[in-house]
């Protein structure tokens, strides 16, 4: 069984931005799990555990479901946390959301068949930097969190022109993520 997701990987430079946000917020020593400056992305649909005989299947599922879709961009920018109580710290992501969350419903219904259940949900996109473990203790750390959400924060600028299928492997050190497949955006449109 492998442990797959599809995801938008971000460009070296916006992970860098992010990486020195997370910096900084590291530094107020907190009950936090931080997502590794590598391991960041935006979600657009886990699938959990797949045997691996499923995997072309899954690749031309979702290949067939996106066809015709054309590239688009999203801005990472903002902060924030959620959660009761709280345990996610995201970054926000604004520009063009509808087709990000029109890609996610199509990717989900292109799973449908295969017996990925549909998550039916409004698709709020943000990505995860950090999971807080306990809040006990992470007071500096949420004030700092809401008083960066005013500021603007800007961590650059995202292309979707591609989504790919990751596996995950889990070790003592962390997560560690492979590509496994890609799908491209058509830029015919």
């Amino acid at each position: 069984m492998l442990r797959l997701f599809w995801v938008v990987n971000l460009a070296a430079d916006v992970k860098q931005a992010i990486g020195r946000f997370q910096g900084e917020l590291k530094n107020l020593k907190s009950n936090a799990k931080w997502v590794e400056q590598e391991n960041l992305h935006l979600t657009v649909k886990f699938l959990g555990d797949v045997k691996s005989g499923l995997v072309p299947g899954v690749v031309m599922a979702v290949r067939s479901a996106l066809a015709g879709e054309r590239p688009f961009d999203l801005h990472l920018t903002g902060c924030g946390s959620f959660g009761k109580p709280l345990r996610v710290l995201w970054v926000g992501v604004r520009g063009e959301t509808r087709q990000f969350t029109g890609l996610v419903r199509r990717v989900e219904e292109g799973l449908t068949p295969l017996g990925f259940v549909s998550e039916n949900g409004k698709t709020t996109p943000h990505l995860t930097i950090a999971r807080l473990c306990s809040p006990d203790g992470a007071g500096p750390l949420l004030e700092r969190i809401a008083t960066a959400a005013t500021q603007g924060l800007q961590f650059g600028v995202l292309t979707v022109d591609r989504i790919d299928l990751m596996q995950s492997t889990l070790s003592r050190s962390g997560p560690q993520y492979t590509v496994l497949e890609s799908v491209r955006l058509s830029l015919d449109h």
